[in-house]
Order: C-alpha cells, then structure tokens, then sequence
C-alpha cells in the first residue's frame, strides 16, 4: 500500500487522516437514545476529596454541579492500567485532533501505542451566554494545581490542591504519584487561549482563566468509548472567583448511566515495534551508525 498524498504540514495530516474523522450521524443516534437509558449509579465528589470511579465501555457519565459551581478535575486511564506506562489521555494529539478547548464532539485520546478515543463529550445544558466571549468554554486539558503550586501562588504550605487530591485517590485502587502526575481534562472550568506576556518578557498565546456561574443542575456528558478507570477530584478554586484559600466550595456528582450501545471500533495501527528491533539489531551487529533509511523494511 502506497503513503497517503498530503503536504508537508505535519498538523494537516494528522487531522486529516481517515481514522480521526468524526461519525456525527452515530453521535446524532446516540444522544437521541437518551431516553431509553438506565441509570446505574451515582458517585459524590466532596470538597477537597474525589473518586476512582471504573467505567464500562458504552457506558455516559454525566458531571453534575448539584449546588453551585465548582471546578472539578478528571483523569482517564485504560481500565486495567497498573503504572504510568499504562493507556492514559494524552494532551498533544487530542490538542491536534480535537483542539485546546474541548467543546461537544470533542473526543479523549490515549497515549500510544494505544493511540486511541478513550471518551467523547457527547453533551451539555450549558448556556454559551455564560462564557465571557465564544473563546471561552469549560473544558479544557492540559494538568492540575499541586501543593507546591499553591505555595508558589499564595504562600500557603500543604494545601489540599487537586495533585494532593489526586494522589490519595490513586492510592485507593493500588497506583502511585506518578500516575496521578499524567495530565487531565477540567471540567466546569472556563477557558480561552489568547496571547499572553510571559515572566520571560516573550509574548506567546496561553491559558485565560474565567469564572463559571452555571447553575445548580448544570451537566456535562461523556460516553466511554474503552472500559476506562476515571479518577474525578475536586478543585479547591472553586468557580476560580477566588483563591483556593476563600474559594466557596460545592461538591459534584459523577452519574453512570447504561446506553445499551456498543462503541464503534476503535483505531487499529501496525505494529512497527518488531520490524523496527529486527532491524536496529542488524545494524548494531554490523557497526553500522551512518543514517538510517526512511522505513523498517
């Protein structure tokens, strides 16, 4: 089979390649299913605490503000991870695919060799009107505060910031701080990307912070594309109104609800690992370090 035909942006080819397109008439389909779906169960993130929560593929769960706004930070693994080397979201190419603000249709990719949607966002009763500008929407990927970021802030030591909230989480379904240190998305928290002049003095395009006023019954959607272990924590800045130390805390519900409908497949991709050892081995035994050709073969 000959290479796929496209320019040399690198960006335009990831995006455009035919594993990466989006079925809207399955989405469609799906969400008109709604009524039809049965709730299973239901998790409460409490203030400065949070939950390990498994997901069965083909399985919604629905982030729910039940009493007022709050932040709530959400991390997804493969179901059977174990360490960090495991399948965990992974920032760049659903930054590629998906963009840096996440809004409906938008899916959660995992790291390769996985390399494949974990959970699309399938839904909301968010009103665009609460945003400061259409730039803004609460979703976004990329990471979470820590205790030291918290002290570098404000000053405050052993605060309990989400990494802190993450860690402990982890710990309760056998994993460590470093896997609690992989990136996250975060819900209920608007953002918008825009230029910025840095420390550095350079001016680059970075992250813009809003408060969130939804109201209490405000929900966001996902369906499980894989059998996912999600850990959902919560955030002590509140609606980011104010520092995590004044912050007006409210706890968030997590609804697993059962479709009924089974994923689509998910991306299948060639193992290039043995043709790739096969041939580094060769020319290791040879002495060969000059350049390599363009493939394994």
């Amino acid at each position: 089979m000959g290479a796929e035909k496209h320019g040399g942006d690198p960006m335009e080819g990831y995006a455009s390649g035919k594993q990466v397109q989006f079925n809207m008439d399955w989405y469609d389909k799906l969400r008109a299913s709604k009524p039809s779906w049965k709730f299973k169960e239901k998790y409460t993130v409490a203030p400065n605490n949070g939950h390990a929560i498994y997901i069965d593929a083909g399985q919604v769960f629905r982030f729910v503000q039940t009493d007022g706004p709050n932040i709530c930070d959400v991390h997804f693994f493969g179901a059977d991870i174990k360490d960090a080397s495991g399948e965990h979201y992974e920032t760049t190419y659903t930054a590629v695919f998906e963009g840096l603000i996440l809004k409906k249709n938008s899916r959660i990719w995992s790291t390769v060799p996985y390399f494949r949607p974990m959970a699309t966002y399938i839904d909301d009763n968010i009103d665009p009107a609460l945003m400061p500008s259409e730039d803004y929407w609460p979703l976004w990927h990329g990471g979470h505060c820590s205790p030291e970021a918290v002290e570098l802030a404000y000053g405050v030591k052993n605060h309990h910031a989400c990494h802190a909230n993450f860690t402990e989480v982890a710990a309760r379904v056998g994993l460590d701080e470093s896997v609690a240190a992989l990136p996250n998305v975060n819900v209920f928290q608007p953002m918008a990307m825009k230029p910025s002049k840095m420390p550095n003095g350079n001016v680059s395009v970075n992250w813009h912070a809003a408060p969130f006023e939804g109201p209490p019954g405000t929900f966001m959607e996902f369906y499980a594309e894989i059998d996912l272990l999600v850990l959902a924590v919560h955030c002590p800045y509140g609606n980011q109104s104010k520092s995590p130390m004044e912050a007006d805390h409210y706890p968030i519900d997590v609804e697993i609800w059962d479709t009924g409908i089974t994923p689509q497949p998910s991306p299948k991709w060639h193992d290039w690992r043995p043709a790739h050892k096969a041939k580094i081995e060769r020319l290791t035994a040879e002495g060969a370090t000059g350049p390599r050709s363009r493939t394994f073969d």
